[in-house]
């Protein structure tokens, strides 16, 4: 048997592992992450050691580069205060670091001018960025495809916006149903946005409570209408939660002083997927406007 060391994994996770009725199966597997979906339909993650904390998520040393033979459906389990992938491999967590998602507070009122003037300068370095896909389109090199959905993305992301402006959250909620799902990949660039506008929402002490218990409500239709995968990004963030460096950025952008850092944290967010960190950041900046604008 082959055994793996944990550098870090969210409180949570750690904690199932201690649990000796917890078990699932591998879900799917891709070159650096491994994903166990357990008896209680949750999704767990088995990340690279060079990735960031993320909820329900364990970094591993050498596993990804020593790589075990790990097939979808292989029997997941805790014993003895290890996680066990099979009767192969065994990962212990005694010296794991425990991590959990920072609080974030929304900022003051009064410090709205402030916030708006950096999101001006973090849409100006957007626009010199090379992005391609999703919602951060470069119009030179994309397809025809990529443009079509670029357009339908913002179309019906913008309605749904206007609709939560103008707290029509019936509407609201029918026209989730437009963006849940909506454009290519394994979360889909919809979903990604709506990442990012739940992690507004859901800050601590967020002004406008009724679109955080709009979020709340949506869970269900959510659900119905993505991958697992992609739901548990979702569920996650309606939970005030997501991967480290977004919390980093976020604190960044809220409160920080220092425009080269919030360069640097804004790219490592962009970096995340093939384009999940520009939709990501998208509905994080959407939504922050829409808070903005509401309190005029």
């Amino acid at each position: 048997m082959r055994t793996y060391q944990s550098l870090s994994g969210s409180r949570n996770f750690l904690s199932e592992i201690q649990n000796k009725s917890w078990k699932g199966e591998v879900h799917s597997t891709f070159n650096r992450t491994v994903n166990i979906i357990c008896d209680s339909g949750e999704l767990y993650t088995i990340a690279a050691e060079e990735l960031d904390n993320a909820p329900n998520t364990l970094r591993v040393t050498d596993f990804f580069n020593k790589r075990p033979q790990v097939l979808v459906k292989t029997p997941v389990f805790s014993r003895n205060g290890q996680l066990m992938i099979g009767e192969t491999t065994a990962i212990e967590i005694q010296s794991a670091s425990e991590w959990h998602y920072p609080q974030i507070e929304f900022p003051k009122q009064y410090d709205y001018a402030k916030i708006s003037k950096r999101i001006e300068q973090l849409n100006e370095w957007l626009i010199q960025l090379e992005n391609t896909g999703g919602y951060l389109l470069n119009k030179r090199q994309a397809t025809t495809y990529e443009k079509m959905i670029h357009v339908m993305l913002w179309q019906e992301s913008e309605q749904l916006l206007t609709y939560l402006k103008e707290k029509q959250l019936f509407q609201a909620m029918k026209q989730l149903n437009r963006v849940i799902g909506l454009g290519p990949g394994l979360t889909p660039s919809g979903d990604d946005f709506l990442v990012g506008l739940a992690l507004i929402f859901t800050t601590v002490n967020y002004p406008y409570h009724s679109l955080k218990q709009w979020l709340i409500n949506s869970r269900t239709e959510l659900k119905k209408r993505t991958n697992i995968i992609s739901y548990s990004a979702l569920d996650w963030a309606i939970k005030g939660s997501a991967r480290e460096r977004i919390g980093l950025f976020l604190n960044e952008l809220f409160y920080g002083e220092n425009e080269g850092a919030l360069k640097i944290k804004m790219l490592a967010v962009l970096a995340i997927g093939s384009t999940s960190g520009g939709d990501i950041l998208t509905g994080m900046l959407a939504g922050i406007k829409l808070t903005l604008e509401s309190s005029r």
